[in-house]
């Protein structure tokens, strides 16, 4: 019997293949003490025994009913459940995951005591294939702020108020990783975000999981993406975590990085210079620069390198001048190492312009041609780009100059 004086909760399961796991994550929502829950799964066209699990409980249980069919992942999954919801509360538990007694009872409990809160969450536990705990799921308080320096939020103990949820407009789903880290910012930058000590779920780690497969190639790209989008940079725990996948390139390495994932709305390009093949410039290095009128370009990164091979009478610190003019007109005299990143201010707002470098130091390579420095690197950066520079050289995760 439906009991009126309990706001109804509806829990979301996006659903594919996990045959293996949903039997489980099923029992925990219709075991729970709380008596009014509708219970929706949104499958993806499961090929496994999902459907027949399914079919099992909806004949039986009327608080769970589901849908299967073809769907564009995760994110969309949880979106077409929002939309197929009746509740004043949403719960989002994963096939795998599973929750915990009396969750659901404990999280109405924080949030109708708390009014404010626009979400609550509690503790968790990382369990194994076969269920068996294998430790504390890593939570703390969350803000928008703290939620800048990485996620301390356990995704299925956490519960949403449904009018919050339609604010935000659900779930980013271009995101197929990190969008519960994107729904907690977009929350968090609006709302008050509830945290209580009650452990209420119990997230799955297996070796199918998207955190054991696609941590490297899909998580990272999207948490640098939507940490760029929401707070204009990256912390020190996200650079770490990309450190650790994929080595420390330096900040060049991870503007490249950033731009191959399409971390940034718009991109000034070099479109011709006077660089050499391999990568040596003459004393007059010359090369043009073109952007949308919408994206002007904010600096120029350039890296630059004498190979010791190439000018070996150099003392060990020798230093030289760099004159920099864009379209004609002086833009800064720099002092430079054998090795240096220059930062360089554009002082030009136009879509097109011209950039030279002229070198105090220059020499006569091994077939005639004269040249001043290696130019590795030839960056203009737009102004979302050149916050991330300037943030992260401030920064001592990454040391190396580029």
């Amino acid at each position: 019997m439906v009991h009126q004086s309990f706001p109804l909760v509806s829990v979301i399961t996006p659903s594919y293949n996990q045959g293996k796991y949903i039997r489980e994550t099923i029992e925990s929502v219709l075991n729970q003490d709380y008596p009014n829950i509708e219970y929706i799964v949104v499958d993806g066209g499961s090929t496994d025994d999902t459907l027949a699990i399914l079919e099992e409980y909806s004949q039986f249980e009327e608080r769970i009913r589901f849908i299967s069919e073809k769907d564009r992942g995760q994110s969309h999954a949880i979106n077409k459940g929002l939309a197929m919801t009746k509740g004043e509360i949403i719960g989002w538990l994963n096939s795998d995951d599973t929750y915990l007694p009396g969750a659901i009872q404990q999280a109405v409990n924080a949030l109708q005591g708390h009014p404010d809160w626009a979400m609550v969450y509690g503790k968790g536990y990382t369990i194994d294939e076969n269920s068996k705990k294998q430790s504390d799921y890593y939570v703390a308080p969350a803000n928008y702020q703290l939620l800048f320096d990485g996620c301390m939020i356990c995704q299925p103990a956490v519960f949403i108020r449904k009018n919050v949820f339609l604010e935000v407009e659900g779930v980013d789903e271009m995101l197929h990783f990190c969008m519960d880290y994107d729904l907690w910012i977009r929350i968090a930058k609006k709302h008050t975000i509830g945290f209580i000590q009650a452990a209420l779920a119990n997230a799955r780690a297996h070796s199918t999981c998207k955190t054991s497969t696609l941590w490297s190639t899909v998580g990272i790209p999207e948490v640098l993406r939507t940490s760029v989008k929401h707070y204009g940079t990256i912390s020190k725990t996200w650079l770490l975590a990309y450190q650790n996948q994929h080595g420390d390139k330096g900040i060049t390495g991870l503007l490249h990085f950033l731009r191959n994932q399409s971390a940034f709305d718009c991109l000034p390009m070099v479109t011709s210079m006077n660089r050499y093949d391999d990568l040596w410039v003459p004393p007059r290095f010359t090369f043009s620069v073109e952007t949308d009128a919408c994206c002007p370009v904010h600096s120029l990164i350039i890296k630059g390198k004498i190979p010791s091979a190439s000018a070996p009478h150099l003392p060990e610190h020798y230093k030289f001048r760099c004159s920099v003019q864009v379209d004609g007109q002086p833009a800064g005299n720099y002092i430079v190492g054998s090795t240096f990143l220059l930062n360089i201010p554009v002082p030009s707002k136009q879509e097109k312009f011209e950039v030279d470098i002229l070198s105090s130091f220059f020499l006569t390579s091994v077939d005639k041609r004269m040249v001043s420095f290696v130019a590795d690197e030839v960056i203009p950066l737009s102004i979302e780009e050149s916050k991330v520079f300037n943030s992260i050289s401030n920064s001592s995760v990454l040391l190396k100059i580029g």
